[in-house]
């Protein structure tokens, strides 16, 4: 953790620790609760004094710290749980502002999140980055800045992206009160291989006492120790028992993820309920949920229901959205428990398998009388724009582009590369794809066929395009294809379905071309007509948009299309 914060934590506890020993009145004290004490897995009848925000005692009988003007809150029959922490997160895949989102969290009982912010760097670079460090300490939130490390995600020579997000920018991010680690290193080739700028961005994090997030997807045993010996020591990317195992045997923090589209806990928690393994390496995430689950199933509150639905022990299942993700980056002095010192997020709830909460504490203070910053506009608009006036031309294939495509899968964002050269397909069940670089004005167009979005009908155009969040149009004809791709550009980015030249339904993100500052209920209700329009052209993949947001990430296996044309993932070079 940065120091300075660091520092900060330390007075606020010794002054907490002050008042105790002068025996001060509590502000709050909350009586005849079942504490659920993750440090030793317990749970004990305590009743919990707060003063000036953090715990200041923990005991049986506390009426030495009630004064005349101590709140008392009456817990009986009910349990105290540590507000829960998600040690993995993009909020940009929330479609909601920083603030937005930091309130709609909190709603939760998530009280903390570390947050790396990779796809508006991607958009926007420093500056990007710096607007959303700054939202996000406007709230009372406990947000910690991870900072993005592969931007772009990849070769310049394969994509374009809006910023750099390089050595000196890292350098600088570091140094901020809430960088607490470097993000998620997509480029494991560039840490096996030891890759000169890939080590130096290490180095200056290991320089400063922080840790390194990982992203090891699909690395197998010899590699995952190449990874792991060069000081990466987590990863979000597990998919089986196997390999959430692996990685706890090997030292890394497994992180079991069960977001919008990646839903792996079902499996990768087996790690834990199938064998006797400890589970203090492992946390609970969502790393990407978007505005309609978040609304109606929850944040990482939900990945705990969905450990103990799936057998693990409530107690456990709590820890380790509490005070795991705390002890991973070195903060569970100031939260992940309630324990004396720490910050008093507290949730209130009545049944520890349902986690149904009624009441949540924000150091100290019951949500219902919170403070919320106002949410203002934003500088980072108007970032769709484009070289040249978009017209059916713009999606015409050359010849070239015609020998080539891309197969997808309906439950899997792993692709194929077609050969039409060779392989014999029904070119009425093609889609069109195509790329368009909205950041620097290039004129960059790439463009390919793409099979098995099988839409019969209209077009979906997003901005929404992981990692360089181009905007990216798949149709069936190039009229609906020119109308979707002209509306994200007046509107400023987002979704939009489109047929027969006219919106029939769009969820507009004008900030930076992911976010909206809307409130999250008007958000989640327009991605939702959105989800349900896709569905009527026809569209037989189950999560479309998930699928074609990824089409542009050029470091997902086997080929994808960037603003440069088709890319062969695992050569990583263009297909001519």
């Amino acid at each position: 953790m940065n120091k300075r914060k660091f520092l900060t934590g330390v007075r606020e506890r010794l002054e907490t620790g002050k008042l105790i020993a002068e025996e001060k009145s509590a502000d709050l004290i909350i009586k005849n609760g079942s504490l659920v004490n993750v440090a030793t897995r317990e749970v004990l009848e305590r009743d919990v004094a707060i003063i000036a925000g953090r715990i200041g005692s923990v005991g049986r009988d506390l009426d030495r710290l009630q004064g005349k003007d101590t709140d008392v809150i009456n817990a009986s029959g009910l349990y105290l749980v540590p507000g829960f922490i998600d040690a993995h997160l993009h909020i940009e895949s929330s479609m909601l502002s920083p603030g937005r989102f930091a309130r709609l969290m909190a709603g939760k009982g998530v009280t903390g999140v570390f947050f790396d912010p990779h796809e508006i760097a991607n958009v926007a670079g420093i500056s990007g980055v710096r607007w959303m460090v700054e939202e996000v300490e406007k709230t009372p939130l406990n947000g910690f800045l991870t900072v993005p490390s592969c931007i772009p995600a990849s070769s310049p020579e394969l994509e374009t992206t809006g910023a750099e997000f390089g050595l000196e920018e890292i350098k600088e991010a570091l140094e901020w009160d809430s960088a607490v680690a470097l993000g998620e290193m997509m480029n494991f080739p560039g840490v096996l291989t030891g890759d000169g700028a890939t080590i130096q961005k290490l180095d200056e994090t290991f320089s400063r006492g922080l840790p390194v997030e990982g992203h090891a997807s699909g690395l197998g045993a010899g590699k995952l120790d190449g990874y792991g010996a060069m000081g990466v020591d987590s990863d979000h990317e597990a998919v089986t028992k196997e390999e959430g195992v692996e990685r706890a045997r090997k030292g890394f923090w497994a992180y079991v993820r069960e977001g919008s589209g990646w839903a792996d806990l079902t499996e990768v928690i087996k790690a834990l309920t199938e064998t006797d393994l400890s589970s203090g390496r492992f946390c609970l995430v969502t790393d990407d949920r978007d505005p309609v689950d978040l609304i109606e199933e929850g944040g990482v509150d939900h990945v705990v229901r969905r450990a103990i639905e799936e057998g693990l022990d409530p107690v456990e299942a709590i820890t380790l959205a509490t005070l795991n993700p705390a002890t991973r980056f070195g903060l569970d002095g100031e939260i992940g428990s309630i324990s004396p010192g720490r910050k008093a997020d507290i949730n209130i709830i009545s049944d520890l398998n349902e986690l149904e909460i009624e009441e949540t504490l924000l150091h100290g203070v019951p949500m219902d009388e919170v403070k919320w910053p106002k949410s203002g506009p934003s500088a980072l608009t108007d970032t769709v724009n484009l070289a040249d006036e978009i017209n059916p031309s713009t999606f015409e294939l050359s010849q070239r582009e015609k020998n080539f495509g891309i197969l997808v899968h309906p439950d899997d964002i792993i692709t194929e590369k077609l050969d039409f050269t060779r392989d014999s397909l029904n070119r009425e069940e093609l889609n069109k794809c195509a790329v368009l670089e909205r950041h620097n004005l290039s004129g960059n167009v790439g463009r390919s066929l793409v099979s098995g979005f099988d839409i019969a009908d209209g077009a979906i155009a997003t901005t929404v395009a992981h990692d360089s969040h181009n905007l990216v149009v798949l149709g069936e004809n190039e009229s609906d294809m020119v109308a979707a791709a002209r509306n994200l550009v007046k509107t400023g980015g987002g979704q939009v379905v489109v047929r027969d030249q006219k919106p029939v339904a769009s969820v507009e993100l004008p900030i930076a071309g992911l976010m909206n500052d809307a409130a999250p209920r008007k958000v989640a209700d327009s991605l939702e007509e959105v989800k349900r329009a896709v569905d009527t052209l026809g569209c037989s993949i189950p999560k479309p948009l998930m699928i074609l947001s990824s089409l542009a990430l050029a470091v997902i296996p086997e080929v994808r299309v960037t603003d440069r044309g088709l890319v062969d993932v695992n050569e990583q070079e263009l297909i001519h």
